[in-house]
């Protein structure tokens, strides 16, 4: 049963099929025409040899156009019906791949060899497609990945330039604990760095980023970003609290606590009017990180947009800006296990969260 329906599918069974019509209609045709040729002559015309010559020739040639025709007409309905269609939509197929047009699809007009034919250009096509797509997503992915690393790196950069400026300015007036424990704060920013450098280079999307928690002091997280604070926000007030016992410890990702914290204060510097307020706080399990500023606050647009990658406020002038730090920021707080919040309270005011 399986072989006959195969049969019926089959390009090789149509023509087959065409074939025997034509051979019978040939034949019926031919059949009719002696018919014919014999009435006639029986009618008295074969008492004369020359008409009956002319006769037997008629009838030949009659025949042979009658089978020529018959041929014909079935090669070109066959064509018509079984071949034309199909080789339409692969030409057409063709020419759109070749153009690197796959938002098409290739129909399958007939159940046969031609059909499977159309159906394995459509399963090129739709590989193709995703290959395409794919290879777009990793490219985005790359250049997405490439303005994070961009972006990133500008904050711990500034604050080394600002320590080295002071070590250079002041040096001979500092004591050496203090000059030791500038060259300490920096020391940590260049492995932080480092680090950095390093896990983008071996990341292929920001979201294989992997956490690592550690107990980290309090007074320890307390001296870093006061630190960075001051040496960022010169041109603004920095105010610092935090609702934490300096005794206290803390389970987390410093690094990437401190690439939030980064991102954020760059941010806050860029629209803040005169100050920037920074709190920390522990939350149940969470360390509970808050930075506003007194600047024009998030539109109904920001609020809506501000955390996809690449947006950009409509009035930013900042070519430098790539559009996203907060994106970074979201993805980070949660792969830490925590959240990442913006809202308006006189001002911008953003609350990343990160679980112990």
């Amino acid at each position: 049963m399986d072989a006959v329906k195969r049969k019926k599918k089959s390009l090789k069974w149509d023509f087959v099929k065409y074939f025997l019509i034509c051979i019978i209609l040939i034949l019926t045709g031919s059949l009719i025409l002696g018919i014919s040729a014999d009435k006639l002559l029986s009618s008295g015309a074969s008492e004369y040899v020359l008409l009956l010559s002319i006769a037997d020739l008629v009838q030949s040639i009659a025949i042979t156009l009658w089978s020529l025709l018959c041929v014909v007409a079935c090669g070109i309905i066959f064509y018509h019906r079984k071949i034309e269609k199909p080789i339409g939509v692969l030409l057409e197929a063709s020419e759109n791949i070749s153009n690197n047009r796959l938002d098409f699809s290739v129909e399958v007009p007939e159940k046969n060899e031609l059909g499977d034919l159309c159906l394995s250009f459509e399963k090129m096509r739709i590989a193709l497609r995703d290959n395409n797509l794919e290879m777009w997503r990793q490219v985005e992915e790359r250049k997405r990945l490439n303005a994070a690393f961009a972006h990133d790196l500008r904050t711990p950069l500034t604050v080394l330039k600002g320590q080295s400026e002071m070590l250079v300015k002041y040096a001979p007036q500092m004591s050496g604990e203090k000059i030791i424990s500038t060259a300490e704060m920096m020391g940590r920013h260049i492995t932080r760095l480092e680090a950095y450098v390093g896990t983008m280079n071996e990341l292929q999307r920001l979201e294989d980023v992997e956490i690592k928690k550690e107990l980290v002091a309090i007074k320890d997280i307390e001296k870093q970003m006061r630190i960075t604070g001051t040496t960022v926000c010169t041109k603004k007030e920095f105010v610092f609290r935090q609702n934490i016992p300096n005794a206290s410890n803390v389970t987390i990702d410093i690094s990437v606590v401190m690439q939030v914290y980064e991102n954020l204060l760059s941010n806050a510097l860029r629209y803040a009017d005169t100050k920037i307020e920074v709190h920390i706080d522990k939350q149940d399990s969470l360390f509970v990180l808050t930075i506003a500023d007194d600047g024009a606050g998030f539109t109904s647009k920001d609020l809506s947009n501000a955390m996809k990658p690449f947006y950009k406020a409509e009035n930013e002038t900042n070519n430098e800006h790539f559009g996203m730090g907060l994106n970074i920021c979201k993805i980070l707080c949660e792969k830490h296990g925590g959240y990442f919040k913006i809202s308006n309270n006189n001002g911008a005011k953003v609350v990343a969260a990160f679980k112990e």
